[in-house]
């Protein structure tokens, strides 16, 4: 496996000089900026500029989580125009695969991450983002800038149903998935995040592990596969719940990035935490990564905010990642006294 910093959406020369001081060797971008305000796409231009911003620090640009919502949102809603959208999203694919920025993530979900709190205290004062059910459709989403995370549309909007959501999302894959193939680019989905079948009035699909199989028999191409949020699947049912999805994703290589997090509370009212504060054994956990013989991407993802750090967490993610690598490493070393 190969565990990376990233999960950043912005240019942050500081980042990406930390991820090489650390010994990361690679990037991962989140929704970055690269497209002008008339573009609906990322040009061969713009990713080519980004993989050479990447590579400036010695990294490897080795995922890309997500374009702006701007591109995807009628596709996800099924309104009109999302014909257009899918041929520009296909035109993202082939020229992430001629750049050769090799997985794109995207997220299927009307209503996106749902949080009620950003600013959950943690222990010695940091704080952490927070889900509240109870809170929320009385706080607006923490995470987003309008309340079904469709900028383009408005408050307007009604929201599809769940069956309409799996109707839109078959509709997208069948279109994109072959061309993404062809590309040469993993197309990952990511879990609606919390996983409850419904957020602020608005039904979503992408939850548990029978949605991924699901999802898997539509798709019916080595190209798709699973941005595994372990955070998520953490909040739905701990552990054991993420043990699950790696005994069953794993094996038939349907997971191309792991987000390693996790949370502490229940499915409805949780807070994100750091490794080993939270609801499974981190070591249990990657220790199965590697049973099961896992070999691709590692992020830690969600950090706490510590007090004086910046907006990305510098300090938290080193800790994050020195985490990361020490278990690998550990996990490593018992593999080869093994051997």
């Amino acid at each position: 496996m190969k565990i990376i910093l990233g999960a950043i959406k912005e240019f942050n020369d500081d980042a990406l000089m930390m991820a090489k001081q650390l010994g990361s060797s690679g990037f991962h971008f989140n929704t970055p900026p690269i497209a002008t305000a008339d573009e609906k796409f990322f040009t061969v231009r713009a990713l080519t500029w980004l993989k050479e911003y990447t590579e400036k620090f010695g990294l490897t640009l080795d995922m890309i989580e997500n374009v702006p919502i701007r591109f995807l949102d009628k596709v996800i809603m099924g309104l009109d125009g999302r014909d257009e959208q899918i041929e520009n999203y296909i035109k993202t694919l082939r020229n992430m695969g001629e750049v050769g920025i090799p997985i794109l993530g995207h997220h299927f979900c009307p209503t996106w991450a749902w949080r009620t709190s950003i600013t959950h205290p943690y222990r010695g004062g940091a704080t952490v983002s927070a889900y509240d059910h109870e809170l929320e459709d009385k706080v607006p989403n923490a995470y987003a800038v309008s309340k079904y995370h469709m900028i383009a549309m408005g408050e307007d909007v009604v929201p599809p149903t769940a069956e309409k959501l799996w109707e839109n999302f078959t509709y997208f894959i069948k279109a994109v998935i072959p061309e993404a193939e062809k590309a040469g680019v993993k197309l990952i989905t990511h879990p609606s995040d919390p996983p409850l079948r419904k957020v602020a009035g608005v039904e979503r699909i992408f939850i548990c592990k029978e949605d991924f199989l699901k999802a898997e028999k539509i798709a019916n191409n080595p190209a798709w596969g699973i941005n595994f949020c372990m955070g998520t699947f953490s909040q739905l049912g701990g552990e054991e719940c993420v043990l699950d999805m790696i005994r069953e994703f794993v094996p038939k290589n349907r997971i191309h990035m792991v987000h390693f997090r996790d949370v502490q509370g229940t499915l409805e009212k949780f807070n994100e935490c750091y490794l080993g504060d939270g609801r499974y054994d981190p070591s249990k956990v990657m220790t199965a990564l590697c049973d099961y013989g896992y070999d691709g991407l590692v992020l830690d993802d969600h950090v706490p905010y510590l007090t004086g750090d910046t907006r990305w967490g510098h300090t938290s993610r080193a800790y994050e990642f020195g985490f990361l690598c020490g278990m690998a490493n550990m996990l490593r070393y018992k593999n080869e006294s093994n051997n």
